[in-house]
């Protein structure tokens, strides 16, 4: 007998088989080789990119040089969205923001507002347990704020007296303890940005304990143990797929949003970096990308040759000599400018990525029995990371 898929699984489908398509245009490591990633698959787009001194960033202008340059390419799909209503109208006192950043405080306001009613809350990775506040104020309710940083703890449990909310906080480490005995204790739970492995946790253990509702906002989906992503739901794990860090990384990977300050600092690293990978190929004479962290700022303000000098220490490398350098600043500069252009193709391929990994979270609730929105908290420009999973046990 036929059974017709649930809309989130048609969406997650859509989504899947486009990406397998075009696999080849976006699972690409920019640093990986000297050379275009695409010379031998898609000679056009390649010959394209070469050729212009620029590349525009927008989607728009991105998608218009795939459909010329790579045969049989179609447009990324659209994919509606839920249109959140929130069921909590009440403003929150002006003073609950007090030491809260603008854009993080809009975030919390709007997430708290689409929180459904319940007893009690869990907010995970809670921090101060600013969300949990709002929460608290929002819906009367008792809620239960996990952290595993004491300080915060006690900064939170403070500000909660101070405020006379029913609030309390739980100090434990998500990643090395059991939580299910705070996970028994509440009946719906909260994750604003809980990066990688945490949000995960979240969502199979608040299944194993019975929660009934989830809200949850997830982030860094590269931070995990694992080397290849394993998917949540049944339906993703049909998936074609393999996702490594590299991808996932992608799936959070905005260029564009930072200051006119970072973006200059970001420009002069990745020059410093491609100019480092060029004399460390050399030297070791090993067409191999060794991956850097990032260099502290007083190494960055010293120049070229410092961060050669860090760089070589980090990989244990002999030290290079000034004259060893010679060139090689010029190299990384060069290269700094088809690095950014092999990213701006692999960015129009971001929100998709994006989507699929938030469509697999959402599946995997609703295959639990869950009634499942996904939608958008805030704009964009409040947090590029605005996508939002609300699950309700439909048994419930």
């Amino acid at each position: 007998m036929f059974t017709k898929n649930s809309p989130l699984t048609e969406q997650f489908l859509t989504l899947d088989r486009w990406l397998t398509k075009t696999q080849p245009l976006w699972q690409v490591a920019s640093f990986a080789s000297m050379d275009w990633p695409w010379r031998t698959v898609f000679p056009e787009l390649t010959a394209h990119l070469e050729n212009n001194t620029t590349l525009g960033s927008t989607a728009q202008s991105i998608e218009a040089t795939l459909l010329e340059t790579v045969r049989d390419f179609t447009p990324a799909p659209k994919i509606p969205l839920h249109d959140f209503i929130a069921t909590q109208q009440s403003e929150l006192p002006s003073y609950f923001k007090s030491g809260i950043k603008g854009r993080k405080w809009t975030q919390i306001d709007r997430f708290s507002k689409l929180v459904p009613q319940s007893d009690s809350t869990l907010e995970w990775c809670a921090g101060k347990g600013h969300l949990g506040k709002a929460i608290a104020y929002r819906n009367s309710t008792k809620v239960v704020s996990l952290e595993w940083q004491q300080a915060l703890c006690d900064a939170g449990e403070d500000c909660a007296r101070k405020l006379n909310l029913d609030q309390t906080f739980v100090c434990a480490d998500v990643l090395n303890s059991d939580t299910t005995p705070t996970l028994k204790r509440v009946t719906s739970a909260v994750a604003l940005h809980a990066c990688g492995d945490l949000h995960r946790i979240l969502i199979e253990q608040g299944l194993e304990c019975g929660i009934g509702a989830f809200t949850v906002s997830p982030c860094c989906y590269h931070l995990t143990q694992e080397d290849i992503y394993t998917p949540l739901s049944q339906t993703a794990r049909q998936s074609h797929l393999s996702l490594n860090k590299n991808d996932l990384r992608l799936a959070v990977k905005e260029i564009a949003t930072a200051g006119q300050r970072e973006q200059h600092h970001r420009a002069r690293e990745l020059s410093y970096r491609l100019g480092f990978d060029a004399w460390q190929r050399a030297f070791r004479n090993t067409d191999e990308y060794l991956p850097l962290s990032k260099a502290p700022d007083a190494i960055m303000r010293q120049g070229f040759e410092a961060y050669c000098q860090w760089a070589a220490k980090e990989k244990q490398l002999t030290l290079p000599t000034n004259a060893q350098l010679t060139g090689y600043e010029t190299i990384g500069e060069q290269r700094k400018s088809k690095v950014l252009k092999i990213e701006a193709v692999t960015q129009y391929f971001r929100r998709p990525l994006e989507l699929w990994l938030v469509l697999d979270r959402a599946l995997r609730l609703e295959e639990a029995g869950y009634t499942v929105e996904v939608g958008e908290f805030c704009d964009k420009s409040t947090t590029p990371r605005n996508l939002l999973i609300r699950a309700i046990d439909s048994n419930n």
